[in-house]
């Protein structure tokens, strides 16, 4: 069920309209006035999956990570936000390749403690070896078998989805033997776009990379990550600097792009003539939306946590005369 759609009420207004032929022989249009009643969500749904570098590079990235981390959940928690958080390495030739890390595997908002578990799972190690492949990582993890079998229960049918690589390199998932990929930005895209249609919501992708094209010069130093980068533009999602000392305003932004309330609401039936009435709390809107040929309506700006949306409109259809 979509997110934010609790329940249609269907007010019934009959009618029928002759066509003005025989009595016996006429069809006669049947009309119907339906309301559909929307409740937008208090606390809305997001999955947020942290594919992190597991290379030698990367120890003192993941303890800044992990310092760090707490902004993030206080983001998440002061909206009201359910969230679920996994992590993965982008080491893919391993055994583990593509599996959630830490125990418990999914921190969510009722763990009794998330930033400290997220601060265990994130500290996934620098024994990684081959390819350093976080595009593939994250579409191994999020599909079956997987997403059915170790990673059961990590992706919700009705939250939104955001991706977060954190890697001193670039994405080499081309060069993985065990799973390659020979287009990954472009599959990688084509995935979070099927993420994003099957959800009905958002599909964010943001990275925590060397953002300076000419390389950085932290721990050691770090390749511009422009795969990642490209993805990240491409979904609305945040880049930012792998070097930068504190990573608290980093991970502050990020949960905040992770607050993700519905803007788009399917209707049961379409419209007669493409028309609908539209109030929202009791107020009459009559623009800052579109109707699609879904059909649903689409909102400019999703309406407030809580608001009350009626789609009111005309179904008609043809029968035979008695």
């Amino acid at each position: 069920m979509y997110l934010g759609y609790l329940t249609a009420v269907l007010g019934f207004s009959w009618g029928c309209v002759q066509t003005g032929l025989t009595p016996d022989a006429d069809p006669v249009i049947e009309s119907v006035q339906i309301t559909e009643t929307f409740v937008q969500v208090s606390n809305p749904k997001v999955d947020v999956l942290w594919v992190v570098d597991n290379t030698g590079s990367m120890a003192e990235e993941q303890a800044a990570l992990a310092a760090s981390f707490e902004a993030f959940v206080e983001a998440m928690d002061d909206a009201s936000l359910g969230y679920q958080l996994g992590v993965v390495t982008t080491e893919v030739d391993a055994e583990r390749a593509g599996e959630l890390r830490g125990n418990p595997w999914i921190i969510t908002s009722e763990s009794a403690d998330a930033s400290q578990a997220f601060a265990e799972a994130i500290s996934v190690g620098t024994d990684g070896a081959g390819a350093e492949a976080g595009l593939s990582a994250m579409m191994l993890a999020l599909s079956e078998p997987l997403i059915s079998s170790v990673n059961r229960g990590f992706r919700r049918s009705d939250a939104a989805l955001h991706v977060i690589a954190v890697s001193d390199d670039d994405d080499d998932s081309e060069a993985s033997s065990a799973h390659p990929v020979s287009d990954p930005v472009g599959e990688a895209l084509a995935f979070l776009e099927d993420e994003a249609a099957a959800t009905g919501l958002p599909a964010f992708f943001s990275a925590v990379v060397c953002d300076d094209v000419g390389g950085c010069a932290c721990q050691g130093g770090a390749i511009y990550g422009e795969r990642y980068i490209d993805v990240a533009a491409a979904t609305g999602g945040v880049v930012s600097g792998i070097c930068d000392g504190d990573l608290a305003a980093v991970v502050g932004a990020l949960g905040a792009l992770s607050i993700t309330y519905p803007d788009t609401f399917p209707l049961q039936s379409a419209p007669a003539d493409g028309d609908v009435v539209i109030d929202v709390d009791g107020e009459r809107v009559s623009d800052g939306w579109v109707l699609t040929d879904d059909p649903a309506v689409v909102f400019d700006e999703p309406p407030a946590p809580g608001a009350l949306i009626q789609v009111t409109y005309e179904l008609t259809w043809l029968e035979s005369a008695e």
